[in-house]
């Protein structure tokens, strides 16, 4: 890493700049440069409704238990990719709203549709109405006690808040519970069973919340977060909390905070999306482009080359190892999806998707938004 922006905030003060390096070190595959590695080449597709895709505007990616890989698009529905072909539901089919921001699969299989009008549920032959009917949902996390969590916003529309479904009712969470904001964009449960959230709350945020089963902590930018947005999160191997913020990315051991920026390699500051790979590197979607960490070297990729747009708004590495990379790009006509995948995986399910969409490379486009 180079810069001066990794820090430690809180009670240890400032830390050395190689600190964070060190403690990424212990997970991440630290190897040669990548000019001199040809397993870290990768052959890229992009994908949109040229495609199949109903729509270019992608706000999750997920794979099911089968392989199955499934898209939420906001204004076309759910888009559904078996390796060879792409199917399309919407309204028409029993959603509650074209508008499909989070997909999540319960220990029967069943999967969970978060729209912006309500809950939908898909037991594999048919859609129903599963609840949270007129809010605005935009994720959903089911839990190892097959619990489902949905954090909602438009909060002066429809109340916002965070939701349980327990198999047999809903309990609603606001901030007379502890929350820090109704307004959720990210819902993650840790290794230790805790339930985290990240605010929105009109754009200006409310920092992250921790619920431990019996009590929320909450921490903002006076704790040691950039930016009290927080889009996204995830738990590294050795337990630290990362969040992905308006202003870089902040995290959290359980004493001390540490930060990255653009100054440390990321391509930009808005980190919607982040992923550790089956190869223990690191993936940050962006509002500039996709940033790869190795343990050693940053990559970045763009809409100047490989990827179809810049603003990144989810990541997903599926179980060949093709990585995914759904854009959201807020301009009519741009965005869609970029798959990555390594030469070696010929029999990825990238390739099976070669067979039947057209390898070409991503086009180059300014969406104007970033």
């Amino acid at each position: 890493m180079t810069g001066d922006s990794i820090e430690r905030a809180g009670r240890g003060g400032p830390a050395r700049r190689s600190e964070l390096r060190d403690l990424m070190r212990a997970f991440l595959r630290e190897q040669t440069s990548l000019a001199e590695s040809d397993q870290d080449t990768f052959e890229w597709t992009s994908v949109t409704t040229a495609d199949g895709l109903p729509h270019t505007w992608i706000y999750d990616l997920f794979e099911d238990s089968n392989g199955t890989i499934w898209v939420g698009t906001w204004g076309g529905g759910l888009a559904r990719f078996d390796g060879r072909t792409w199917t399309t539901y919407s309204k028409r089919d029993g959603l509650a709203s074209n508008a499909v921001t989070s997909i999540r699969e319960d220990s029967r299989g069943r999967l969970w549709i978060g729209t912006d009008r309500g809950l939908t549920l898909y037991d594999g032959q048919r859609f129903t109405k599963a609840g949270l009917t007129g809010k605005s949902i935009l994720t959903l996390h089911v839990d190892g006690d097959d619990n489902v969590w949905a954090g909602t916003w438009r909060s002066r529309l429809t109340g916002g808040g965070l939701h349980r479904y327990d198999g047999q009712r809903w309990e609603s969470y606001g901030k007379r519970d502890g929350l820090p904001g109704v307004e959720i964009l990210k819902v993650f449960e840790d290794s230790r069973g805790r339930i985290w959230i990240g605010t929105y709350d009109h754009g200006n945020g409310a920092g992250v919340g921790c619920w431990d089963g019996t009590r929320w902590q909450n921490f903002r930018v006076e704790d040691g977060l950039l930016d009290n947005c927080v889009y996204s999160m995830f738990e590294d191997p050795d337990g630290r909390m990362w969040f992905g913020t308006l202003a870089g990315v902040s995290v959290y051991d359980g004493r001390d905070w540490y930060r990255m920026t653009t100054a440390d390699g990321l391509v930009h500051d808005r980190v919607y999306a982040m992923l550790i790979d089956a190869e223990q590197t690191m993936w940050f979607g962006t509002e500039g482009g996709v940033s790869r960490y190795d343990g050693r070297d940053w990559t970045s990729y763009t809409a100047d080359g490989e990827l179809v747009d810049d603003l990144v708004r989810s990541i997903l590495q599926d179980r060949d190892g093709g990585l995914w990379f759904g854009t959201y790009p807020f301009a009519p006509g741009y965005g869609g999806i970029s798959i990555a995948r390594k030469p070696a995986q010929r029999d990825s399910l990238e390739q099976k998707a070669a067979r039947y969409l057209p390898q070409r490379p991503a086009r180059e486009i300014n969406p104007g938004t970033s």
